[in-house]
């Protein structure tokens, strides 16, 4: 069982990363983990351009901790900013869901940050949050334990307590 989770938001973040720096979106690998809302979480210390480390990037579009946070609000704000622009994300989710089937059908293994389940992934337990996974015909095959700094790993559990608030919240 799987969710779209913030495969959406990852895209926009690897567009906004590959634009700020100048680079083919193709290039870019970063996530946006946890929750798709308020307490997800942008995952810089494994973000990286052609096998450079983000944070070593020097070429032009170099970030500094301003650009970081602006990408970042631009990102976790979009959707808001489309729905009232237009009234709805329905095209944008629709690209995403197609990605995810399009792995599960051709039984890709790619990896994109889908919603599962989570069992002791850094202490975390039955709590359903986005995580770069390797996704293919069996759906959420593995999830890779990508790199997190100390600041991610705290927001990867702030989100895992919003969301069970939630689900207490609907009597869960």
């Amino acid at each position: 069982m799987l969710g779209s989770g913030t495969v959406l938001d990852s895209s926009r973040f690897r567009f906004l990363l590959a634009q700020h720096c100048e680079v083919a979106v193709q290039n870019v690998h970063a996530y946006i983990a946890g929750e798709h809302g308020d307490s997800e979480i942008p995952l810089w210390s494994s973000a990286s351009i052609g096998n450079i480390p983000l944070r070593d990037w020097t070429r032009p579009g170099r970030l500094t901790d301003k650009e970081r946070i602006a990408i970042f609000e631009s990102v976790r704000t979009s959707a808001d900013r489309v729905i009232a622009g237009k009234g709805a994300t329905n095209y944008a989710i629709g690209l995403a869901v197609s990605s995810i089937l399009q792995a599960i059908l051709w039984d890709e293994g790619r990896v994109l940050p889908v919603s599962s389940l989570l069992n002791d992934y850094r202490g975390l337990n039955d709590v359903c949050l986005s995580v770069p996974s390797i996704v293919n015909r069996r759906g959420v095959d593995s999830i890779l334990p990508v790199p997190l700094s100390e600041e991610e790993e705290g927001g990867l559990r702030m989100s895992a307590d919003a969301i069970r608030q939630v689900v207490r919240s609907l009597g869960f």
